[in-house]
Order: structure tokens, then sequence, then C-alpha cells
């Protein structure tokens, strides 16, 4: 016997739900923005006075591991704002609760870009790449807690079934575990802190193939 009965949400909660789900579009999507022009500023600027260089060449070599590093954290920022407006366009609306775990991702964010200017500054400190597979991977995996209680509470849409659902889950797990891979490799070197991020490649295809055959598996039994 259940002691507690799951209600069905007013249609002022729905209301509430639809203005809460608009108003976190705008936010996030700003937030997002902003990260992105926060990495693009801790490139080398041409008119810093501690650069002595004479070509645009030698600037890009002497920075060679710098620049690898910002285009890891860019390439992931970008995965992350794709993802995150994946699953904002399969909803109907929001909750309190959901809106507040999509802020703590975005913060967890907003610190790892915190952590590539320290790494940045100390030329690949072990601490700070460390705390950017930390916070990379607390967003992945609170996106995909979020995308989980989004279906559990029925905030998606009727227009996508279980199978799409169960899909994008799948399709958001391979970079926060990627970033959990990555961590021990910080003690080793920025490069092979860097380079360990291309297992998120044979991560993202063992993770589809798994959807895949646990849709084809579900779609079996209902027949």
């Amino acid at each position: 016997m259940k002691l507690f009965k799951k209600e069905e949400p007013t249609k002022a909660q729905l209301e509430r739900g639809v203005g809460i789900l608009d108003s976190l579009k705008v936010v996030i999507n700003v937030l997002y923005a902003l990260m992105i022009f926060q990495v693009f500023l801790i490139l080398p600027r041409p008119d810093d006075p501690e650069l002595q260089y004479y070509s645009l060449a030698q600037i890009f070599s002497d920075n060679a591991m710098k620049l690898v590093v910002i285009v890891v954290g860019l390439i992931l920022i970008i995965t992350y704002w794709i993802q995150f407006n994946k699953q904002l366009g399969n909803l109907v609306r929001s909750s309190p609760t959901h809106a507040a775990l999509a802020i703590i991702q975005m913060i967890c964010l907003m610190l790892y870009i915190y952590f590539v200017r320290f790494d940045m500054e100390f030329d690949g400190m072990t601490l700070a790449l460390q705390m950017e597979s930390i916070f990379l991977a607390l967003a992945g995996f609170i996106g995909v807690y979020n995308w989980m209680y989004a279906r559990k509470n029925n905030l998606t849409s009727d227009q996508i079934n279980e199978s799409e659902e169960r899909t994008i889950l799948y399709h958001i797990l391979p970079e926060p575990i990627a970033s959990l891979f990555s961590l021990p490799f910080a003690s080793i070197s920025p490069a092979a802190w860097s380079i360990s991020f291309l297992v998120v490649i044979p991560l993202g295809y063992i993770l589809k193939k798994i959807g895949v055959n646990r849709n084809s598996k579900i779609s079996d039994k209902k027949k």
C-alpha cells in the first residue's frame, strides 16, 4: 500500500512550469555564450606586453599545449550546450528542482573555466587539471540525472516516446564518463590528460550500441 499518492499537477503548476522553462532557456543560453567568450579571452593577446614574438606561427608553437587544453575545453562546452538544448527542446515545462539542477550544472561548468585559467597561468598544474576533470564530470552527471528527473516527473513532451528518451540518455553519458576517466591522467602530464579525452569516441559508439540493443529488447518484449 502506498503511503503517498502522487498528485497530478494543477493548471497553475503547469503554467508556472512553462514559465520556468522559458526563463531557464534564456539564462542557460546566455551563460553558455559567456563561457565560450571567457575561453577565447584565455588565448594569447596581441597587445600583451609580455609577448615578444615576431610571427603568429611562433606564438602558437610556443603555446601549443595551452591551445590544446583550450580547444578540448571549447569542444566539451559546445557539446554540453548542444546536449542541453536538445534536452530542453524535448520538455514542455520545468520545475523548481529541475531548474535548480540546471543552474548547479552551469556553476560546475563555470568552475571548470575557472580552473582552466589556473592551468594556463601555472603551465599545466596537476591540481588544476584534476579540478577540470572533476567539474566537467559533475556537470555531465548532473545533466544525466536531470534528464532522468524530467522523465520521471513527466516534464518531457508527449511527442517524444520512451525509446527516444532512452536514446538521449545514452547520448549524454560519454562526456562525463570521459571526464572521470581523464582524472588520473592529470598526474602524468597535460598532454596525456588532453589525449585521454579521446576515449569519448569509443565510449560514444559503445553506449549508442547499448542503447539500440536495449530499445530493441524492450520493443520485442512489448510485442
